[in-house]
């Protein structure tokens, strides 16, 4: 019998769990608490797209750890400048700052907020089967997972993904911004057709 994992007895279980013990990973395989290999195709949700214990990667978190381990953002700091530096050099032209966040779900607060501000106004427009994030911000633009944290923000409204009529429909004069993943991961991979993104920026 497979002993209980000790994270099971001390976890607020907020995410279904897959019952595997996960204790190690190397590039994209993983290896359970038994020794059972996989597959990691979800390369840990995104985050470990490089690979698992990545030696160019471990070798930079380590030299960075005896420099500097963190630097709250009301100090400035050389090697996060340089990270700033090179993300607006793969930026398109026009996008010259940059916000650095610790989750996908915390950047999408930051672009509600941002385009709330920006525009005086507070509806958000975003697409059917849409994944944005589970803080309440993000998971009032989300599709699913709603029911049991409403009311959340009030005046978000879904639309078909690639369906250039209904988002033309649902974009009016209260928008402050129409939040779209470019390719739809959650049930499935559904990627946005590049007319129906063009049409989003122009709308």
């Amino acid at each position: 019998m497979t002993p209980t994992p000790l994270e099971a007895q001390y976890a607020l279980e907020v995410y279904p769990r897959r019952g595997i013990d996960i204790a190690r990973g190397q590039g994209a395989q993983l290896w359970d608490s038994e020794g059972n290999e996989y597959l990691d195709c979800a390369a840990g949700v995104g985050v470990a797209n490089v690979g698992h214990s990545n030696p160019a990667v471990a070798k930079a978190i380590a030299q960075q750890a005896e420099i500097l381990v963190t630097c709250p953002g009301i100090f400035y700091n050389d090697q996060r400048g340089v990270l700033m530096q090179r993300l607006v050099q793969l930026s398109p032209p026009g996008l010259n700052r940059v916000f650095l966040c610790n989750s996908g779900a915390e950047s999408t607060e930051a672009a509600i907020k941002l385009a709330r501000a920006s525009t005086g106004r507070t509806g958000l427009v975003s697409a059917m089967r849409g994944f944005h994030g589970r803080t309440l911000g993000s998971l009032s633009a989300t599709f699913k997972y709603r029911d049991a944290f409403e009311p959340l923000l009030p005046g978000c409204t879904f639309v078909p993904l690639n369906n250039i009529e209904k988002l033309d429909n649902a974009v009016d004069d209260t928008t402050a911004a129409v939040i779209l993943e470019i390719i739809q991961g959650e049930g499935g991979v559904r990627p946005a057709e590049a007319r129906y993104l063009a049409a989003a920026r122009r709308f």
